[in-house]
């Protein structure tokens, strides 16, 4: 929330609570001045303030909320493409920054183009791109390419690739750790590099997260836009539409969709129907999979082949053994780092069919060896405890799997071993960092179906369902103990020990046991605004049947004047806890974790202080109230806290994320399973480490081969 919404939305939550807070002390007063056909009319006649002050904020807040997304924002799709544009290359140059893709330099990954049975003819391609209608590119300055052949090439050469096939499709295939997507996030950045104002922006998913069988791919393109970007919710220019959906709907985007091969087998096929049903004519588009399960996908599905309408593609080839030995010399600090490869590198000459030299001909398996065997930033190569010719061991790795398995599992203690300058100490033990690493593998890999994507919002389902009901229970208990205390305190002061003991922790179990019932997976909050139609109906149900129950009590005759004090007031406190909506966000600034979940516990603390202080001050009749009226005002204003806070902040659990990811991390750091400081510890795993990779708002192991591994132990 920008600081304008922010300090309007606190005035706004300072007015319900004064005015509350007047109109209750006002009832109490009179009743007990007059009594209560007296009061009644006194009660109508005051109420008028209140109707007046709810009606100036629900006018400024309707106001607010349809302008909202609008103002400062960019007058048409052009610019907020061009904002996109901004956000998207400040992303990935982060994470080729913080995973030193560059360093000594980027690995020479060559490509040929893939087998002809698994992409369409050239000669269709042409046809298409030439007679296929208006919409289609327009041949680069150097021409197409003349065929298939002309597509091999290496290194940053993917965007003339690209250029030079006629459609502007492409499938990029190869094997575990062949660098697909270090070579789509390169491809990324250089058409970000060369593109020009209006051009579409490439924008790179992963595509584990769509089920071709409910969603189309526009329609769930738009909800991952949103998630990764969240200014795209908002409001396009000229309404009707949110920024995501109308820069796809309008060719603004080019879609680079990775991990085709990490949708469940049955339905890669059914995917792929799905993308050819929302290509339009002139639609770039770069699809990455695996080539096996790519291979098994098109080859045959009901007796008919199936190919990506208007795709071209290529293969990724091996590393040269040159080429890896003079990534791992050149990375390895200086003369004496270097002069430990020498026994590797002669093998990697003279023995290629050896399992070293087998396993570390993919950029994956060359980084890992990097990163166990090199020495970091200030560190000797002389205190690497690890040496590369342990490699050459044919007894302990006779094979290219035992040598690949030997670096994911030397790869977490070499991110995490000591350092010897003291700035740069882990502040984790590698035994407790690998443990943790583990259990978060095997809540993906079993609890989430395999999916690479770790969202601290789904943290709940790492509890095992046969246990659910216990933490649920727990938490609901101790956080129904603390209210308990708080309101008994509160009460005893108010109304004396007896009373106040009894009913301070009987409300307080009720409302701690909701907070623990809370227990679920949310989407987080970004922000609080009012919601001005909700938050009014809530109010006006909760007044009129506060004030029919207060008749049934003190008379029918009295429950009008009652009712619509209550309900006026509670309609306007109910502005506050009413319901969500995304306040503006920065366009040129993708979503993280850390900023993900710094807005969801913003939202947490403005729903418990602003909503339920106001309610409970405003409405709060059962305590503020009733109380009030029978133990005088120190319990009725104690009644009111104790009641309205207590609601909101069990209101908070059940409309942001962060609740419940507090209860599932404390239940889990309780027993051992994570860290106390679980999100720094994932911070670090991610800028210090390279452990982990940040993908929108979600984090993901550095390979998802990585994460199989951790996961088997």
């Amino acid at each position: 929330m920008n600081g304008v919404g922010q300090s309007r939305s606190w005035r706004a939550a300072v007015a319900v609570c004064a005015v509350g807070s007047g109109a209750s002390a006002l009832v109490v007063w009179l009743v007990r001045r007059y009594g209560w056909t007296e009061a009644s009319a006194i009660v109508t006649v005051a109420a008028l303030p209140t109707g007046v002050l709810g009606t100036y904020l629900t006018l400024e807040a309707r106001f607010r909320s349809s302008s909202g997304g609008a103002v400062g924002g960019p007058a048409d799709l052009v610019g907020v493409a061009e904002l996109l544009a901004v956000a998207v290359r400040r992303q990935w140059e982060a994470e080729a920054e913080l995973h030193r893709l560059n360093e000594p330099y980027a690995l020479p990954v060559r490509w040929r183009p893939a087998s002809p049975g698994l992409v369409e003819d050239w000669r269709a391609l042409i046809r298409l791109a030439t007679i296929g209608g208006a919409g289609w590119p327009t041949p680069p300055a150097g021409g197409w390419a003349a065929g298939p052949a002309g597509l091999a090439g290496e290194g940053n050469d993917l965007v003339e690739v690209l250029d030079r096939v006629p459609t502007g499709r492409l499938v990029v295939l190869g094997e575990p750790g062949a660098g697909k997507t270090i070579l789509l996030v390169r491809l990324v950045l250089g058409l970000l590099a060369r593109r020009s104002s209006g051009w579409p922006v490439p924008v790179l998913v992963s595509l584990v997260s769509w089920d071709p069988t409910g969603q189309r791919l526009y329609d769930w393109l738009a909800t991952r836009l949103t998630a990764d970007y969240p200014a795209l919710a908002e409001p396009a220019p000229g309404g009707g539409r949110c920024r995501a959906r109308a820069v796809l709907d309008d060719g603004l985007v080019v879609p680079v969709l990775d991990g085709l091969d990490e949708i469940p087998n049955a339905l890669r096929s059914v995917a792929i129907a799905r993308i050819n049903e929302a290509l339009r004519p002139g639609q770039r588009l770069v699809v990455a999979a695996r080539s096996q399960p790519y291979r098994e996908a098109v080859s045959s599905v009901g007796g008919v082949e199936l190919r990506l309408t208007g795709a071209a593609g290529i293969e990724l080839c091996p590393l040269e053994a040159a080429d890896v030995a003079d990534y791992l010399r050149d990375s390895a600090g200086g003369l004496v780092g270097a002069a430990r490869w020498d026994p590797v590198v002669a093998v990697l000459a003279e023995a290629p069919a050896s399992p070293v030299a087998q396993a570390l001909v993919t950029p994956l398996m060359a980084a890992l060896a990097r990163a166990v065997f090199n020495p970091r930033l200030g560190e000797q190569a002389t205190a690497v405890p690890s040496r590369p010719a342990d490699l050459l061991d044919q007894e302990r790795f006779p094979s290219r799997a035992a040598v690949e398995e030997h670096l994911f599992d030397a790869f977490v203690p070499a991110a995490y071993r000591p350092h010897p300058d003291p700035a740069r100490e882990c502040p984790w033990r590698a035994a407790d960092a690998e443990r943790w690493l583990i259990f978060l593998a095997r809540h993906l890999e079993h609890n989430l179906h395999g999916s690479p994507n770790f969202a601290w919002w789904r943290l709940p389902a790492a509890v095992s369902p046969r246990r659910s009901r216990l933490p649920q229970l727990a938490t609901g208990l101790v956080a129904g103990l603390a209210s308990g205390l708080t309101g008994g305190l509160v009460y005893w002061f108010a109304c004396g020990p007896p009373y106040g003991l009894t009913h301070g922790f009987a409300s307080g179990l009720t409302y701690g046991l909701g907070v623990g019932l809370s227990w679920g997976i949310k989407v987080p909050a970004r922000a609080m605004r009012w919601h001005t139609r909700r938050g009014l109906t809530y109010g006006l149900v909760y007044g009129l049947v506060i004030g029919l129950a207060t008749g049934l009590a003190y008379g029918l005759a009295n429950s009008l004047a009652v009712g619509l004090t209550i309900g006026l007031t509670a309609a306007l406190a109910g502005l506050a806890f009413g319901g969500f909506k995304t306040a503006p966000a920065d366009l040129t600034t993708a979503a993280g974790p850390i900023s993900a979940l710094a807005c969801d516990r913003a939202t947490f603390r403005q729903q418990a202080l602003a909503g339920g202080l106001a309610f409970g001050l405003a409405g709060g009749p059962l305590g503020g109230f009733v109380f009030g009226l029978t133990y005088g005002p120190a319990a009725g204003l104690a009644g009111g806290l104790v009641f309205g806070l207590a609601l909101g902040v069990t209101v908070g659990f059940f409309r942001t994320a962060s609740g419940t990811f507090a209860l599932a991390h404390g239940w889990l750091a309780m027993r051992g399973r994570l860290p106390r400081r679980l999100i720094a510890f994932l911070d670090d795993a991610h800028q210090r480490r390279g452990v982990l990779r940040q993908v929108g708002a979600v984090y993901q192991f550095r390979h998802l081969e990585l994460q199989r591994c951790l996961a088997r132990r």
